[in-house]
């Protein structure tokens, strides 16, 4: 019932930010001596494009998924993320209807940034009720957990400290012995040794959940407490011991009917993929047009100042270790590497010209790979690419280097924002790299995109 409400609300808060933004960006026009004018067809029709859109691209999002136990942050990201993907796709059929004229930027603007508020305000305001209600002891749910080890003992403490979750502990499962490090809170609790007692307890006190938080090695008590709770009404819920392994990107999923934990996997799949797809071809495609009176002039400057074609193209490696021929304009002579080879750019490389130095210091010789991105070969966003020779090399020198590869190379990264480029600490620049793929999200390729603007064109470690 709570997610209907939820639904309806959210498309009633769009329509509605709609309709007052108009009349926020044309208040001399709509009210006259007669009164308020209507609100036009078009802008109407355009709206309700956007209500739909909501009840269509918002669930990909998971929006609606139960947030109880998760961080108000993460709920926001994700609305947020979706709030722009619906952004995103009115200016994409805009753009490709040509109607983009019809209709008034500001009223655009004040209703997106106005819908992102009204609907962010809306999570927030509910999850203070729930605070509230939960706090006071109202809609909570009452749990056992199955172990009394260190990982329990964890689980136990998180639940404790977020009394706003409103999961309540009851009683706590052992068939051996209970550990000596266990809190007193803790102890104060119902300890509960047989099997049959632990569904007795389930059964007559209203347990809605059943945690088992066991190490692998305990593999018989877990099958059992599934076997013996079988037939019970009660939520039984697994927390993997996985905590103690370097994971990325891991979560769980199903495949082909079989469950799966997923260690060490591309962030970049599934609905994410068809964002990220979305997000680069849209990108990409405006920059090349804003950008293409920029790179004729390029074009001419490399002409100019030495001999030789105005790109240059070189191998590089990009998603799933694939090779693949990244573009740049040209800034240095034609036969520049023909005595030294591949070389690791640094301050002390002088092969460049002038004019291909200049480019260099402000990121002007990366404009090509847009067309990179437009035939799928890069992303906008990513760890950059190395050539082959270099990921030869690093690849067994440096932990978890080809880790970098489960995703699209881009032209910018998380790296690079943060002055990790040229001849910089690749250590530490894979470790940015990781820490993109870990927590991709179309908020961080935002925030990555700003920084770029205003602090990763021009940089000293760009030479």
């Amino acid at each position: 019932m709570l997610n209907l409400l939820l639904r309806l609300s959210d498309w009633v808060l769009i329509l509605i930010c709609g309709a007052l933004s108009y009349y926020a960006s044309n208040a001399y026009e709509t009210f006259t001596a007669m009164g308020v004018q209507g609100l036009p067809t078009s802008y109407l029709q355009v709206i309700l494009l956007a209500v739909l859109l909501s009840a269509l691209i918002f669930p990909l999002f998971t929006i609606y998924r139960v947030w109880r136990g998760s961080s108000t942050l993460s709920e926001i990201k994700y609305l947020t993320m979706a709030w722009f993907m619906v952004a995103l796709t009115l200016t994409l059929l805009a753009f490709i209807t040509k109607s983009g004229a019809e209709y008034s930027r500001s009223w655009m603007g004040i209703w997106l940034v106005s819908g992102w508020f009204a609907l962010v305000g809306s999570r927030v305001a509910l999850r203070y009720v729930l605070r509230y209600l939960r706090s006071s002891g109202f809609n909570h749910r009452h749990i056992v957990i199955v172990g009394t080890g260190d990982q329990a003992t964890i689980v136990a403490d998180r639940l404790q400290k977020s009394t706003w979750f409103g999961l309540e502990i009851t009683a706590l499962f052992s068939n051996g012995q209970v550990s000596e490090y266990l809190p007193p809170w803790l102890r104060d609790k119902k300890i509960i040794t047989e099997y049959e007692d632990l569904r007795r307890h389930v059964d007559n006190h209203d347990i809605d959940q059943v945690w088992i938080s066991l190490p692998h090695s305990e593999e018989s008590t877990i099958r059992e407490v599934i076997n013996v709770l079988d037939d019970s009404s009660a939520e039984i819920r697994y927390v993997p011991d996985i905590f103690q392994y370097q994971l990325m990107h891991h979560s769980l999923s199903e495949v082909a009917g079989v469950p799966v934990v997923n260690i060490s996997y591309s962030a970049i799949d599934g609905a994410n993929k068809l964002l990220k797809a979305v997000e680069d071809y849209v990108l990409a495609s405006a920059l090349l047009i804003f950008a293409s009176p920029l790179m004729a002039l390029i074009a001419i400057g490399v002409k100019l100042s030495s001999p030789g074609p105005v790109l240059y193209r070189q191998k590089r490696v990009g998603w799933n270790g694939r090779e693949f021929t990244m573009l740049k304009f040209r800034s240095m002579p034609i036969e520049a590497e023909h005595e030294t080879g591949p070389i690791w750019a640094s301050k002390m490389d002088k092969r460049a010209t002038p004019f291909g130095s200049f480019l260099r210091k402000t990121s002007l010789d990366e404009l090509p790979q847009l067309f990179n991105v437009l035939r799928g070969e890069m992303s906008l966003i990513g760890p950059r690419p190395e050539r082959p020779v270099f990921v030869e090399q690093y690849k067994d020198e440096i932990p978890h280097y080809n880790k970098k590869h489960l995703v699209k190379a881009g032209l910018t990264g998380w790296a690079q924002v943060h002055g990790w480029r040229g001849n910089t600490c690749l250590h530490t620049r894979i470790e940015h790299d990781l820490y993109y793929i870990e927590n991709w999200s179309l908020w961080l390729d935002i925030k990555i995109i700003v920084m770029t603007i205003f602090r990763g064109l021009i940089h000293r470690n760009a030479y």
